[in-house]
């Protein structure tokens, strides 16, 4: 077979397996999204249960009993089947482990499940085909609040906490690079929140009332929930019991197989088939067959920026093949709809899509090194506790983001964006801020919370001249991906405002209450009238530094206030220094 036969087959190889891929990535989505849909509805049926289990009964007529029907149950027990088993490939064809705490989390929650849903679902359903019981939540409650308390309750408590944050996870990584999701974010937050929530306490509720009843003896019982010892039920009970911690057995038996089945693979691999992946530097990265080159980075700890989790939905992940391309195959249709949207050469690939089986020579083209986010100072002001404080308020936003969105993949859009917030929280944290809102790509943060009011504004001072390097460091990053550089513009004000929030290094939603955040806003949305970075109140440059050296100051109307503000701006970064400069040799 000549090189140009040899070639074109490996290309319909490449079609085919990529093809394949993303009919089994969206056949897992869908399957999931079936799966998620029907704990969706049972939990909001177990939040009936805060009014009764009569109230739960009533509910799961319409909640649930459409899954009982043959076509309920064929799509339900499909989709688990689908979803259980492309899972599981997944596993094992993934290369390593070597992955996003968000990812590792979502896969062992979803190991989780089976064990602990077994003892559940596989009992009930087991112990309606094979014996006949009938099993209603009357039962189902008394079993676990008054037979099995100790074992039996906090396991199907934790079987509701696991369902729904794998399911949440998986929903998030699906929504994240739609247009509208973060508008949605906090209604969607707070959905994920509530539901199970309301569906906990529907559970104890109900479980509290049969322990009421059991309390009262077996004659105040409901029909059906008491097995006398001995009895063809309760032998029947025992015996689907016993079945059940066979299927227990044999699911972990099969997970222990799959993960012994990668230990061989990939000793076979690494003994007899291995390929070196050469990056930037000279560093060489030397992993068996088959591993993609997004996996190889990741298993040679090498940043590699992939937003979707290198599922193929964005093109942060691209690489430039310098040496090796020829024996790649082309591009499947997935990647090649990915690429020719963003306008790449042919030498451009996605990290994620290609599995060398030979040397191979790449360049990651979209920088993913973020800076340190050092843990925030602590105040250590007691919860609860409110005072008064003189306290510098920095807010930035990000201009013309809209046009970032321009003829950009979601998912590319969004990497750039979180980008831009990293850098800024970073700056913030740095010189001893707090950032107490993100809302789109405007970042409000304090500083001062427990320090004076001068420590405050320089230090507030210095985090703008952060923000504004870090910028432009981050328009070299990115200059392969931005038509046009990052512009921010920065409200600087120090004022009193009233704080005490205990903090904990993370995002609060609004610790310091008072006019000082909105001046500091409100002097942001004068900087693109000024033609200015950063536009800051008289009272914080006064703060920093007096005498020699002061910016003009010139009065600005802001809305909302009847007299105007003295402010000062600053068009160039040197001015900023400036500033500092002077304050520090003062």
């Amino acid at each position: 077979m000549s090189g140009a036969d040899t070639l074109s087959e490996r290309a319909r190889i490449g079609d085919r397996s990529s093809s394949t891929r993303g009919r089994l990535r969206t056949l897992r989505l869908w399957s999931g999204l079936v799966l998620f849909l029907y704990a969706s509805m049972h939990l909001i049926n177990h939040a009936f249960g805060i009014r009764s289990v009569e109230a739960m009964e009533w509910a799961a007529a319409v909640l649930l009993r459409p899954w009982e029907t043959v076509p309920g149950l064929t799509l339900l027990y499909g989709a688990m089947i689908v979803h259980a088993g492309l899972g599981l490939r997944a596993l094992y064809r993934r290369r390593h482990l070597r992955i996003p705490a968000t990812e590792a989390l979502q896969i062992g929650l979803g190991l989780a499940i089976p064990l602990l849903l077994m003892a559940h679902a596989a009992a009930i359903r087991y112990g309606k085909i094979v014996y006949g019981l009938e099993i209603d939540f009357d039962r189902v409650v008394y079993q676990y609040w008054e037979v099995m308390p100790g074992f039996g309750l906090p396991r199907q408590l934790l079987l509701m906490l696991v369902v729904w944050v794998h399911g949440c996870i998986g929903v998030r990584a699906w929504l994240r690079g739609k247009s509208w999701y973060q508008r949605r974010v906090p209604l969607l937050t707070a959905l994920a929140t509530l539901v199970p929530v309301l569906a906990v306490l529907g559970f104890v509720n109900a479980g509290l009332d049969m322990r009421e009843l059991a309390a009262a003896g077996p004659d105040a019982l409901p029909p059906g929930v008491f097995d006398e010892p001995g009895s063809q039920k309760a032998m029947a009970v025992a015996a689907v019991n016993r079945a059940v911690g066979w299927m227990t057995l044999s699911y972990a038996a099969l997970v222990a197989g799959i993960f012994v089945a990668r230990a061989v693979r990939d000793w076979h691999s690494a003994r007899f088939r291995s390929v070196r992946i050469t990056y930037p530097g000279g560093r060489v990265v030397t992993v068996p067959a088959g591993f993609s080159v997004l996996e190889a980075s990741r298993w040679g700890g090498i940043p590699h920026a992939s937003v979707c989790g290198g599922r193929g939905r964005c093109s942060t992940c691209r690489v430039d093949v310098m040496a090796g391309g020829d024996n790649l195959p082309p591009p499947g249709p997935e990647e090649q709809r990915l690429l020719s949207r963003i306008g790449a050469p042919p030498s451009v690939r996605l990290a994620c899509q290609i599995r060398p089986e030979s040397d191979l020579a790449v360049v990651p083209l979209v920088h993913s090194a973020t800076a340190a986010q050092p843990r925030g100072n602590t105040p250590g002001l007691p919860t609860g506790g409110r005072r008064e404080a003189e306290v510098a308020a920095l807010f930035v936003d990000l201009r013309q983001s809209t046009r970032l969105a321009d003829d950009r993949l979601p998912y590319d859009t969004l990497f750039i964006v979180e980008r831009y917030i990293k850098a800024v929280s970073a700056a913030v944290r740095m010189c001893g801020g707090h950032v107490t809102n993100i809302a789109g790509d405007g970042v409000m943060s304090v500083f001062g919370v427990e320090g004076t009011a001068p420590d405050a504004a320089r230090d507030a001072f210095r985090a703008a001249l952060r923000i504004w390097d870090g910028i432009d460091n981050l328009n070299g990053e990115l200059h392969r991906e931005l038509s046009e550089p990052l512009k921010v513009g920065i409200g600087l004000h120090v004022g009193v405002a009233v704080v005490g929030v205990k903090w904990t290094g993370a995002m609060e939603d609004m610790p310091f209450l008072g006019d000082t955040g909105n001046v500091a806003a409100r002097l942001e949305a004068q900087t693109k009238r000024l033609d200015a970075t950063l536009v800051a109140s008289k009272e914080a440059v006064l703060l920093v530094a007096d005498g020699d050296g002061l910016p003009d100051f010139s009065a600005v109307m802001l809305p909302g206030k009847q007299e105007p503000v003295e402010a000062a701006r600053f068009r160039e970064s040197g001015e900023l220094r400036a500033l500092l400069g002077a304050a520090a040799s003062a």
